[in-house]
């Protein structure tokens, strides 16, 4: 994975930023992640376990870049079962 910088301190992801491939920093947005797991299923269990779990595992960072959080939901989705749902989220981020 891609991770940029290990938090000492935060360990929520409030205090998240996402450097883009452009190198820039924004805040972190979990609405981004949910709102792309809402388009592969119209589950909101699936919806919410998936998420909460990819939202975890990105708490302890600082900075993280785009390509670990997209690698990070693939891996989860497919770690749950989910690999249609994993290959469909890959084809949405790179059309």
């Amino acid at each position: 994975m891609d991770v940029l910088r290990r938090s000492q301190t935060t360990m929520h992801p409030g205090g998240l930023t996402v450097e883009n491939l452009a190198g820039e920093h924004v805040p972190f947005n979990s609405r981004q992640i949910h709102a792309a797991l809402s388009a592969l299923t119209n589950d909101p269990t699936v919806v919410h376990r998936v998420e909460s779990l990819i939202v975890a595992q990105l708490a302890g960072f600082d900075v993280v870049a785009t390509g670990t959080i997209e690698a990070t939901v693939v891996d989860t989705l497919e770690q749950l079962g989910y690999t249609n749902m994993a290959r469909s989220y890959r084809k949405q981020q790179h059309a």
